[in-house]
């Protein structure tokens, strides 16, 4: 990958960039029509309803992603026989709590010989509160100086103060002195340029070969980022980066 002059900082997504869920979950697995089946639902307006919620669980810790549903529940007049809750929350955050705790060798590796070269590292991820529920417990999170978890933040990407939420956590490292790393979704890239990131980068690593996209979208989105990237190993070749003038 080209250095970028005058940059000190990486941001990188954090599902399908950093951890992929795909690599632990079965194909025939979708949370909401597991959660359906559980509780007795009928699947196409759980489904409806759970879509319609996504702006507001990516946004609000509260109520937690299982109190959602359980309000749900209640609207509809389903009761649940016996205690199905906590087997509730489990289908709802399994398999990103696979990936978050057990990220891959090489990435730990590419993230400990950044921060040893002086890059600051963020993380900016769109999710609810229970995907990253394992956030802290994770080998990952110790190696980042800033964390910004939409549903914590009140900002979901592309929304600019999504992004900008990172410069006061990361010792106000301006964002055009950052490079931005992602898969693509949600209009990140764009969002981050428009946010003022010196480059959007994208990951097409994870999504290339998961199932969760088209060859010809991901086409679209080498063409919107500034450069892209099939292995994190590759930001290895931008050196260290530049250091503030004492």
């Amino acid at each position: 990958m080209r250095s970028v002059p005058g940059t000190r900082a990486i941001a990188f997504d954090l599902f399908h960039t950093l951890v992929d869920p795909e690599d632990f979950r079965p194909k025939s697995f979708v949370r909401t029509r597991e959660v359906a089946r559980l509780l007795g639902l009928p699947l196409e307006e759980f489904e409806r309803a759970w879509s319609a919620e996504l702006p507001i669980r990516m946004t609000a810790t509260r109520p937690t992603v299982t109190e959602r549903v359980q309000a749900y529940c209640r609207r509809v007049g389903v009761e649940p026989a016996g205690d199905v809750w906590t087997e509730v929350t489990d289908l709802l955050g399994r398999y990103a709590d696979r990936a978050i705790l057990q990220p891959r060798a090489s990435v730990l590796a590419t993230l400990r010989s950044l921060r040893n070269r002086g890059w600051t590292l963020g993380v900016v991820s769109n999710c609810d509160e229970r995907e990253v529920r394992a956030w802290r417990g994770s080998s990952l999170s110790s190696l980042f100086d800033a964390a910004v978890m939409s549903c914590e933040v009140g900002f979901a990407k592309p929304a600019p103060e999504a992004y900008r939420a990172l410069v006061p956590r990361w010792g106000s490292v301006p964002l055009s002195e950052a490079i931005f790393v992602g898969d693509g979704s949600n209009g990140e890239l764009a969002g981050a340029r428009r946010a003022g990131f010196a480059r959007a980068v994208f990951h097409d690593g994870f999504v290339s070969t998961n199932g969760l996209r088209s060859a010809e979208a991901n086409a679209r989105l080498r063409e919107e980022a500034d450069e892209t990237i099939s292995d994190l190993a590759e930001l290895l070749d931008l050196g260290s980066p530049r250091r503030e003038r004492a």
